[in-house]
């Protein structure tokens, strides 16, 4: 649970070396022809707009511009391509993992309060100790009752008071 719930470590960033090499990879697809101040202009825009992002993520941008473009993408087409990017490094696989660990867990406590209300087995001081939304749902499937101060009560089945 530690691990699902620790945030991320922060990747490295990109320097205006790297996102230079970026930009430089991308010249391979056509374009307008720059002038000395068009070209210094362009490279301040895409460095204002995709400057910010990781390392890894102006490589998939890099690779993607590479492989599914027809020519050079705008800041616009840059950013469309950097929303499809998805963290991809140990750290958020192992938290991935964690929290669907977790999430299995808490789904795997609450099957077995749900059938232990349904057999009739759980006492009042297990239905006391569940979280509301866990009483809530029993209600719903009419394991339990709520009375009117909140509390609820196993539901007699009909089997059990005859």
């Amino acid at each position: 649970m530690v691990v699902a719930a620790a945030p991320l470590p922060v990747l490295e960033m990109a320097d205006e070396v790297f996102l230079a090499q970026i930009l430089r990879m991308m010249d391979m697809l056509p374009r307008r022809p720059d002038d000395s101040v068009g070209g210094k202009l362009r490279h301040r825009a895409y460095e204002l707009v995709i400057g910010r992002y990781p390392r890894q993520a102006l490589e998939f941008l890099a690779t993607e511009a590479l492989c599914s473009c027809k020519f050079y993408p705008s800041t616009t087409e840059c950013v469309e391509i950097l929303a499809r990017w998805r963290r991809d490094d140990d750290a958020s696989r192992a938290k991935l993992a964690a929290s669907t660990a977790a999430h299995r867990e808490r789904q795997a406590r609450f099957d077995d309060a749900m059938a232990r209300l349904d057999e009739g087995a759980a006492t009042q001081a297990e239905i006391d100790a569940m979280p509301e939304q866990w009483k809530s749902v029993g209600e719903t499937r009419s394991y339990l009752w709520r009375h009117s101060d909140g509390s609820y009560t196993a539901r007699v089945r009909r089997e059990d008071a005859a």
